[in-house]
């Protein structure tokens, strides 16, 4: 995971934060990898922190940087690096979301599960009417649905569960169908009607915390950019309990033309989904790469 990536301000954080002194070697420990509260906070500082040490790369290369955008929990490390605060604040501001998102969890259980191979507008057909809806948008046949587990999700892969509009009875209807469905390992229904408690509470510790307009383009999760102050706390907030339309974003990019995409934290399943939608426009992540050196020269190849 970014094995490149120094140790600064943003780690010192999440270290301080987390209360870890190697994230890398606690990583090794799934349950807590996994655990809501600690991936949030992880996932944030090391993009914030990637951002900050390849933008002063950029910067030496004469290379500009066209547009932001950031997938879920990703918009706070993309405002970050806009200039709407800084990446310690984003760090905080991580927490606090994962804190808000596991309170409004523990009052039903929710989950996450990703559906390829059939297209969208069957998966909203199946959905409609139920509790289960939508999470995240990323083509016309690849989404993610969120919503409440039934209880016999507990009693093994097993159990068939009864048409009782949880996520599992929408997983099983799916897979009848045809679709691939993969459960997530997260333990909160991000971006669904559940964390509509936590949205409302994050919009209220956004109001309360100094925040600026951006100073880069910065697109939030239904692909419109974020002007003001204003619009970028609106974007932040809403986003925990409404749909991520990433494949929205990802078309707002490509209309801008640049020359290449590149994927700032950890993984590489962002860059895969831009391949699919755009492959016309080069995308690749920084995780691929041993050195901000190696970055900065395929982008420059890029814009030869």
């Amino acid at each position: 995971m970014l094995p490149w990536l120094r140790h600064d301000a943003a780690i010192a954080a999440m270290a301080a934060r987390l209360r870890v002194e190697d994230w890398r070697a606690a990583l090794a420990d799934e349950a807590w990898a996994h655990a809501n509260r600690h991936a949030q906070v992880l996932i944030t500082a090391t993009a914030v922190s990637a951002w900050t040490q390849l933008r002063a790369a950029l910067r030496i290369a004469s290379i500009e940087v066209d547009a932001l955008a950031g997938y879920s929990v990703g918009e706070l490390a993309a405002c970050a690096a806009a200039g709407v605060f800084s990446p310690e604040r984003a760090v905080a501001l991580a927490a606090r979301r994962a804190a808000l998102m596991d309170a409004a969890g523990s009052v039903g259980r929710g989950g996450l599960c990703g559906v390829t191979g059939l297209g969208a507008a069957a998966v909203d057909e199946l959905l409609r009417g139920s509790a289960v809806t939508v999470a995240i948008r990323n083509g016309e046949d690849s989404v993610v649905i969120g919503g409440p587990l039934s209880d016999s999700h507990a009693h093994g892969p097993g159990a068939m569960p009864p048409s009782d509009g949880s996520l599992d009875a929408a997983e099983a209807a799916l897979t009848e169908r045809g679709a691939r469905c993969t459960r997530l390992a997260v333990t909160v229904a991000s971006h669904t009607p559940l964390m509509r408690t936590a949205a409302k509470a994050f919009a209220v510790e956004l109001a309360g915390a100094a925040i600026d307009a951006p100073t880069l383009p910065v697109f939030d999760s239904d692909g419109n950019r974020s002007w003001t102050a204003e619009q970028a706390r609106d974007g932040l907030s809403r986003q925990i309990a409404t749909t991520v339309r990433w494949d929205a974003v990802m078309d707002q990019l490509a209309a801008r033309a640049p020359s290449c995409v590149l994927e700032i934290g950890g993984g590489q399943a962002l860059a895969r989904l831009w391949q699919r939608r755009h492959p016309a426009i080069p995308a690749r992540s920084a995780d691929e790469f041993r050195t901000v050196d190696g970055v900065i020269a395929w982008i420059e190849r890029c814009n030869t």
